[in-house]
């Protein structure tokens, strides 16, 4: 058999392997995508009922009481929270995330602001060492060795990833890091707190998103409101303490179920596209080989008969 022939046998064996392979990771992502955007839908009702519940209490409470997280510091630090994945095969899904970190990071870098990048999926992390932590030296820190060392969360310029999975993210999990920034803004050590994640619309549809999340920003009046001021038990300034630590957490936690929801989006679309492209690969490759295959059979019964003739 011809050489040509014998590799273009190779190549058709290695396509169909790689669309099985393919095919299985799509399989995986789709029953993924299925928990995590149940995970995201089932989150927004609490998300958005808590950010009524701010938005009420501080509407009654007014300039009488600011409560820290609301108050702008001096601190020129800014801390950027950037969540990828931890593995590729996802289409542009990092790409795209890593892109609006940079433009993040370009924006408060020019207007005077000393940055801080904590990533959340180690990506974004290798793409930011090399595009822009130059002459840094990467930390790596679990979640609890950040929490008890505040200066790989903020303070100074500085990359950090945290290696502890949060591929499942849990409220605990969002609410003990949240505790960290917050400590981190209460003592001015960091200025402001911002958000860079893929918002889930749809399995085909991420949108890069950047969110400020410190200092708190007082939440949009709910539509409708009435002027009647609603009796309160405990008092207001109580339960704005105890629900603005909960309304951080809750915005860092919606943050991190719609970053795995996207995640596991794009691996699904980027999948699908490569079963297909592949399926069209082993199409074409095995035409070609027919093709080959036919043209050796005629050039050896055409030698045969030169052959027969010349006797």
């Amino acid at each position: 058999m011809p050489a040509n022939l014998k590799d273009l046998k190779g190549r058709i064996k290695s396509v169909k392997s790689t669309q099985q392979i393919t095919k299985a990771m799509k399989l995986v992502s789709t029953a993924k995508l299925g928990r995590a955007q149940s995970n995201v839908v089932q989150a927004r009702p609490y998300s958005q009922g808590l950010s009524h519940m701010a938005g009420r209490l501080l509407e009654v409470l007014g300039e009488s009481g600011q409560h820290p997280l609301l108050q702008a510091n001096e601190s020129k630090a800014v801390t950027v929270v950037v969540l990828s994945s931890e593995r590729g095969l996802c289409g542009g899904y990092n790409a795209n995330v890593s892109k609006q970190a940079l433009r993040t990071i370009e924006e408060l870098e020019s207007s005077g602001h000393t940055v801080h990048v904590v990533c959340i999926g180690k990506k974004a992390f290798q793409v930011l060492s090399r595009k822009w932590g130059k002459g840094l030296v990467p930390r790596l820190a679990s979640l609890e060795d950040a929490l008890d060392a505040p200066s790989t969360l903020g303070g100074d310029k500085g990359l950090t990833l945290i290696t502890t999975p949060f591929d499942k993210p849990t409220y605990d999990m969002a609410f003990r890091l949240a505790r960290g920034f917050e400590a981190l803004f209460e003592e001015q050590t960091i200025g402001k707190l911002v958000l860079v994640f893929s918002r889930f619309q749809s399995a085909l549809t991420q949108v890069p998103s950047s969110e400020t999340v410190l200092p708190i920003e007082p939440p949009v009046k709910a539509m409708g409101a009435t002027a009647v001021e609603p009796i309160f038990e405990p008092s207001v300034k109580a339960l704005v303490e105890a629900v603005l630590p909960r309304y951080l957490a809750n915005r860092l936690y919606q943050a991190l179920l719609e970053a795995v929801a996207s995640e596991h989006g794009a691996r699904m679309s980027a999948m699908d596209n490569a079963t297909r492209n592949a399926k069209d690969l082993e199409r074409k490759l095995q035409i070609t080989y027919q093709r080959a295959r036919q043209a050796a059979i005629t050039t050896e019964l055409i030698e045969i008969i030169s052959g027969a003739e010349a006797l």
